[in-house]
């Protein structure tokens, strides 16, 4: 290599650099007309729109998907699904009044009440329930048990009794491995549907008690009155609390984009270096420049080097993670499950994105960028559940990767590996993905491979030494030290 500041010297062979490539042809610094080139080029207005676009437009998209998925949750919430579980048994109400059945009355009262909130009620039994529950399959599960005519009942009957009872209550199971935020949306749409119920069955309850009270000239004092107006109790609990180093449910997510960012940013990576070292882009680092000699590769030789490189840090990346994580504390029952679905996904980002690169060439670069962390973080569902989300992250979770690996990830930690909790689908998704990529690569390179779109500048593209550049024959490959 040679310094920024060096005069010009004859090339030394390189011993990386193969036979009958082509010559070494050195420059001296810009002269005049270089200088003219540079103020003409510095004067066109598409000098400096190209940069500014590109940069506002991604930066702009940017906002656009991260805030617009997370601002409005409650007014974007749509099919958040909770399951509705009636065990309710009734109960008497006297020799010559019908048996009570208020658990129904309240569950109908529960699916009026939230047919337009964007929650998505299914009656199921209990045990149908909490499997779902159990495999992500559902956010939460709404309970009235077999005793909440009964506990009706008896607080009723509590205004002319000295006894105390248990007031009617309503269980409410939620899981905050299925995502933290999730929980929230659920507690906060329960307490709309207490207000709700409390309204109508107080209402229904409290007139009941004053028909039966006037029936035997008893009073009713203001203090029943009071406790009638909200009679159901709503109980909120974790049907399977998180372990601790869970990070409150989000280690999954940051996990997934630990994977996807070592797929993405290890192929621009990996892109350049070995560029590089093939003689096709420069190597700078510092004051420093070397443009190798171009070594006789095709393309396809070229994509499929960068694919092995991926694979290998896919494992060993996979592994440092986990050996990071398990040093800082996070909680991760299967360490050899989670290392071979991460070299999965982690191969699958980098073998995709490579073949982008080579499909597109340098605008690849921001291809990836788009595909696999713009569009990609607010469509994955780690944060803001989808569901409480615009729609169009909905769709576009159906492809994007950070989504079908997030669901892998968080079933490996959270929910035992279970297939039917998102690793299934995860597996048949990074797969299809990992094959959509080694396809795009192949054709594409093959296509310029056959061609005759060799990885070298045009004669015509390289200017002349009068200018101010190196001149040299079509096909060759110069080397500049300035």
């Amino acid at each position: 290599m040679s310094g920024a500041h060096e005069k010009p010297e004859p090339t030394e062979p390189d011993p990386t650099e193969a036979d009958g490539a082509a010559p070494v042809i050195e420059t001296a610094a810009a002269d005049g007309g270089s200088t003219h080139a540079v103020r003409a080029l510095l004067a066109t207005p598409r000098f400096w729109v190209a940069p500014i676009a590109a940069v506002v437009g991604i930066m702009c998209l940017l906002a656009a998907m991260y805030m617009g998925a997370i601002v409005n949750p409650e007014k974007n919430l749509h099919e958040f699904s909770v399951d509705l579980v009636v065990e309710d048994t009734g109960a008497s109400q006297g020799a010559n009044a019908p048996r009570a059945a208020f658990g129904n009355e309240v569950a109908q009262g529960i699916v009026d009440g939230t047919r337009d909130s964007g929650l998505t009620l299914r009656v199921n039994d209990r045990g149908t329930a909490l499997d779902r529950l159990a495999s992500a399959q559902t956010y939460g599960v709404i309970i009235i048990p077999a005793d909440f005519s009964q506990s009706a009942i008896d607080l009723a009957g509590s205004v002319v009794g000295r006894d105390t009872p248990s007031p009617p209550t309503i269980d409410v199971l939620t899981n905050r491995r299925s995502g933290t935020f999730a929980s929230s949306i659920l507690t906060t749409a329960v307490d709309r549907i207490k207000t709700s119920v409390n309204e109508r069955f107080g209402a229904q309850l409290t007139k009941t008690v004053r028909d039966r009270l006037a029936q035997n000239d008893v009073p009713f004092v203001g203090l029943a009155s009071y406790a009638f107006s909200a009679p159901v109790v709503f109980s909120v609990s974790d049907a399977q609390p998180l372990p601790g180093g869970a990070a409150n449910g989000l280690s999954a997510f940051y996990f997934t984009i630990l994977l996807v960012l070592a797929g993405f940013t290890g192929a621009l990576i990996v892109h350049s270096l070995v560029d590089g070292m093939l003689g096709a882009i420069p190597i700078e680092i510092g004051p420093l420049y070397r443009l190798r000699r171009r070594l006789p590769i095709s393309r396809r030789g070229t994509l499929v080097v960068k694919w092995w490189i991926m694979f290998l840090i896919a494992m060993v990346q996979s592994a440092l993670y986990i050996a990071v994580c398990a040093a800082v504390g996070m909680d991760n029952p299967a360490p050899f499950t989670l290392w071979m679905y991460s070299t999965l996904a982690v191969t699958a980002v980098g073998v995709t994105a490579s073949s982008i690169m080579a499909l597109f060439g340098t605008p690849g670069m921001i291809v990836n960028l788009v595909f696999f962390v713009i569009l990609g973080l607010p469509s994955s569902g780690g944060a803001v559940p989808l569901e409480a989300s615009p729609r169009i992250f909905a769709w576009l979770a159906e492809v994007e990767p950070m989504r079908q690996i997030y669901l892998g990830v968080r079933s490996i930690l959270y929910f035992n590996g279970d297939f039917a909790a998102g690793l299934g689908h995860s597996l048949v998704a990074t797969l299809v993905g990992l094959a959509i990529g080694l396809i795009l690569g192949s054709v594409a390179v093959r296509v310029y491979d056959a061609k005759g779109w060799q990885r070298v500048p045009r004669a015509d593209d390289v200017p002349s030494v009068a200018a101010g550049g190196v001149s040299v024959a079509a096909g060759e490959s110069p080397t500049v030290r300035e």
